[in-house]
């Protein structure tokens, strides 16, 4: 997609680039992780990452200048001299790409395996609880294993050794539905739950309970129901936990 235009009377080149992941398409979703996934400086990721965007091309170097190309929504190529200097605030509007966000995106499909919703809509709760278990397995060991596994469950049916920007997709997924979901149920998401292995899989267990009411006869109706209908309700339970124990200090 052409993001460039020029202006004859002004003589003024101005490129508009996407403002979040959430802004790109699906070809360009996927460039952008591979960009990323180089282990590059970040600069030189939004580099690329705008080249790419923009058609932008480097022909060559005059004195302290290069000479650069862009194809204009005028439908012809634009020259224009680069200085070095202005590359730092070119690259500006792209500094989200250091950070995953809060809008959940991700390919549509990995190696021709259909991706579950972005949002987690209509997801069972219990394979929500799977991916969690697999995130903070990633978290505190590095693990490929807890990679490859969170990736077959976003992406039921795929199997094989992912590629690096594979990786990180499924990784930034996961991570952009935690703090989709942290703003979505803050009574329940507190800052600083977690912790280490033992610790999640109390904590799992903790929201079947309240869910089950303690009847485990209930669980797997609890793991088969819509995650955003499980975490809404788990939500309403510590919201009335937090507002009793408030009462309580009261007195």
């Amino acid at each position: 997609m052409t993001r460039a235009t020029f202006s004859v009377e002004q003589n003024l080149l101005r490129l508009t680039v996407p403002t979040g992941w959430h802004e790109l398409s699906q070809g360009e979703l996927c460039m952008a992780l591979r960009c990323k996934a180089r282990n590059e400086e970040p600069w030189r990721q939004r580099l690329a990452v705008l080249l790419h965007l923009t058609g932008m091309k480097i022909i060559r170097r005059e004195g302290i200048h290069w000479v650069c190309s862009v194809p204009t929504t005028e439908q012809k190529s634009q020259r224009f001299n680069l200085d070095p200097e202005l590359l730092p605030s070119m690259l500006e509007p792209l500094q989200w790409l250091d950070e995953p966000g809060g809008h959940p995106v991700r390919p549509d499909r990995l190696r021709g395996v259909a991706a579950l919703p972005a949002l987690l809509h209509d997801v069972p709760f219990g394979t929500y609880l799977q991916c969690e278990n697999c995130y903070q397995g990633i978290l505190q060991n590095q693990s490929e294993e807890a990679v490859a596994h969170l990736a077959s469950l976003l992406y039921p049916g795929l199997k094989g050794r992912l590629e690096m920007w594979e990786q990180l997709g499924v990784i930034q997924w996961w991570a952009q539905v935690k703090t989709l979901f942290s703003a979505q149920w803050p009574n329940f998401f507190k800052p600083g739950d977690g912790g280490n292995a033992a610790a999640m899989v109390e904590v799992m267990n903790n929201q079947i309970r309240a869910l089950t009411g303690g009847d485990v006869t209930k669980e797997a109706e609890i793991l088969a129901i819509d995650t955003w209908r499980a975490l809404t309700e788990l939500d309403a339970k510590a919201r009335e936990a937090d507002e009793f124990n408030q009462k309580m200090k009261k007195k």
